[in-house]
């Protein structure tokens, strides 16, 4: 090798550790920050759907104490209009078995969590008595976009007589 060739080569050289050091760097740099956005942009896709699961349970509780069993029913997943056949039947398992759903003096949203697909949002009611009472509800998507309640759970606590 030539010694023209031998100085080019190690500035080639040079330039090829340059350069994948280079990449090297920003990789481990844009890793991280990366990975600080997905977890950004998950944070707001779940504050999103917490906000879409307490529009959904509002606006169920508020046709119930107009008492608009049609609109509470609409906000029922197809798996809980199968157990109950028509609006009617509905809003009167809910008035005689959920009487601090179907008026309750207040509510107040507590944590929110995502479970197998589902939003999972729970919920402390206060009765006309001033009883306490948690519940837990599921929240599933069918179709595109569409969320409807597919169950209200019991949550068991030291206040509660549910």
């Amino acid at each position: 090798m030539k010694a023209g060739e031998v100085g080019y080569a190690m500035k080639s050289l040079k330039y090829l550790v340059s350069l994948l050091l280079l990449i090297i760097s920003t990789s481990t740099v844009s890793g991280p920050l990366l990975g600080e956005q997905a977890k950004s942009l998950e944070k707001t896709d779940t504050i999103i759907l917490e906000q879409k699961a307490q529009k959904i349970i509002s606006s169920q509780i508020d046709a119930f104490r107009k008492l608009d069993v049609k609109t509470a029913y609409k906000f029922a997943s197809p798996f809980i209009k199968s157990k109950f056949a028509n609006p009617d039947v509905f809003g009167e398992m809910v008035a005689s078995g959920y009487p601090m759903i179907w008026s309750p003096k207040e509510y107040k949203f507590l944590e929110f969590n995502l479970f197998n697909g589902a939003l999972i949002q729970r919920v402390l009611f206060v009765d006309s008595m001033e009883k306490i009472f948690m519940f837990d509800y599921e929240i599933k998507e069918y179709g595109s976009n569409t969320w409807l309640i597919n169950g209200v759970f019991p949550v068991n606590s030291s206040t509660s007589d549910v």
